[in-house]
Formats: structure tokens, sequence, C-alpha cells
């Protein structure tokens, strides 16, 4: 089914952001004006993870309760149903709060289950390191285990086989994201880099993660959760000590194995048109700035989502 949402009353720019026309933070965006793929469902089904801790946004927000912003709550709807209609079971693993949320605006129907007792058990500064919910969540994980962000749409059968380490993409060494460490972070006395970390292994984007080798997982939760814990003070975009935790640390544990992780897409090539994958990332900034535009989003996905619920019934 082809799409029916109009865009023509938007300005130009946003019409296209939308149809992935120009690049915004966000990739994969022309992927919601087109058809489903009629794919079968891959055999044998592979299961996925998506992981909410509210604290980060309770921080960000004192004294409002946690909430996500419509657009969020409906790519994380239409994120779990693909995955439903064309890799298999997807589950949430939350905390309390997040649990009562997403039963209470009713996301909980997309997932085969719940888990809603996640916590942060390390004391983690939850402002800089608001993407650490994915790595406690990952530790509660049996390997072979998937994690995707919510924000994250896989449109067919992922190509992923049981290979140590598949990730969305690598990453370039771009200074001001991935700074050099030594000279940039303030650590604690106590705090010392491994003297076999290779500073020029490339970070990997871990907005799709496959982990299929223990060993690395441990390695790679042992040396993020110790920097995060020895990291004192950094000045810090918002970024910086989060990616360096979740994704750099990830790229040289893997490289000090000998893994080299396999990749869905070409980083070098980010921008272009692909049909595998959709992540809104960076673009949610846009959405949540621009009403109008988001409107339009949401009835996107809302349009996408009545396709795959009608094809998940019929299946």
């Amino acid at each position: 089914m082809i799409n029916t949402v109009n865009l023509s009353h938007l300005e130009p720019k946003a019409r296209e952001f939308l149809r992935g026309e120009r690049f915004c933070g966000a990739v994969g965006m022309g992927n919601l004006l087109e058809p489903l793929s009629d794919a079968p469902r891959r055999d044998p089904p592979l299961e996925a993870c998506h992981v909410l801790m509210t604290k980060p946004g309770r921080y960000l927000k004192e004294g409002q309760p946690f909430s996500m912003k419509p657009n969020a709550q409906w790519t994380a709807r239409l994120s779990a149903l693909a995955w439903k209609r064309y890799n298999g079971p997807i589950h949430l693993l939350t905390d309390e709060v997040g649990g009562r949320y997403v039963r209470q605006i009713g996301l909980d129907q997309v997932y085969d289950s719940i888990r809603d007792d996640l916590w942060d058990c390390y004391g983690l500064n939850q402002k800089k390191f608001w993407a650490s919910g994915k790595l406690l969540a990952l530790e509660r994980l049996e390997t072979p285990c998937l994690i995707l962000d919510m924000d994250l749409i896989v449109w067919k059968p992922l190509p992923v086989r049981m290979a140590p380490l598949t990730v969305a993409h690598i990453e370039h060494l771009n200074e001001r994201v991935y700074p050099d460490p030594e000279k940039h972070f303030l650590m604690s006395p106590r705090y010392r880099y491994p003297e076999d970390w290779d500073f020029t292994a490339e970070p990997v984007n871990t907005a799709l993660v496959w982990f299929g080798d223990e060993a690395l997982k441990k390695e790679y939760l042992k040396e993020a959760f110790r920097f995060m814990k020895y990291e004192r003070d950094t000045p810090d975009d918002g970024a910086v000590c989060m990616v360096f935790a979740e994704q750099r640390i990830l790229g040289m544990c893997a490289a000090r194995r000998g893994i080299s992780p396999e990749v869905l897409l070409d980083y070098d090539r980010i921008t272009e048109p692909q049909d595998l994958l959709t992540h809104t990332w960076g673009g949610k900034r846009i959405l949540n700035q621009l009403s109008d535009m988001e409107d339009v989003f949401v009835a996107l996905c809302k349009e996408k989502c009545g396709q795959l619920e009608q094809e998940l019934e019929n299946r």
C-alpha cells in the first residue's frame, strides 16, 4: 500500500527532510513514504529488545512526570511492529516508571513481554550517561542478544548471522565527537586506560547491536562501566562522554579481541537512500521543534502501523 499522507502544505525544506532528500540528522527517512516490503518473516525468528530507562528524562525535567513526545511514541510503536512483522519477537526492558507509562499510553500492546525492573546499580551520572540504560539492560540479557534503539525501524528481515558482533555502522574518529581520551577526559586518579587499547580503532554505532560473543560482551560492559564510574566532571556537550563509553570502548574491545564488526550500513554513504533502516536520530530535534512537521511524521507512522497491524493479524 502506497503512502496517502499529504505533505504538500509543508515548507519545501520540511518535505525534503521527510522524503529523505535533505539530511538533518536522520537516516532513511524516505522509507516512511515507500510501500511495505512483502518479504516473508525471518526464519528462524530473531528476538530483539527495546530499552527505556526514564531516569535521564526525569533528571532533565525535574518535578515533571516522565513523558515521550508524540513522534517518539509513534516511532517506538512502528519500530516494534516492523520488527515483529519482519524479524521476530520484541521485548521491552524498562524501569517501574517506564512500565507504568507505556501501559498508560497503550504502547505495551506491541511487545511480546515487558520487564520493568531496570535500575542503575552503579550510581552513574545519568544526565551525562543518558544511554547507560542500554548497558544496564545488556548486563541482564543472555548471549546471543540484540538491542535496537526505540527510534530505529527495520523494514525487512535483518541480515544478521551468528557473528561475534553486528552494529548499525562504523563511525570515523572525528575529533569533535571522539577527542583524544588521554587529553580530554577528567578521570579519577584510580582509573587507568588498558595498555593494549588501540585508540585508532573506529567506534561502532550501537543504535542496533547484536552480540554473539559472550566474552566480548562481558569485557565491553566491564570497561564501559569502569569508565563511567571513574569519570570526573569532564566538560561535555551532551554526547562526548556517552559515545566514548558506549561506542568507542566497544570498538576498542572488539579490536583487542581481533573481531571485525559486521555492519548494516556504509557510514560514508549514510545520507543516501537505502531500504533497510530508518533512524530518526538527530532529526528528533527538528520534529520536536516544528509541530506541523511532527504532525505529518506521526501521521506517516500511524499509517504504517495500521498496515503492519493488519498484516500481523492476517499472518
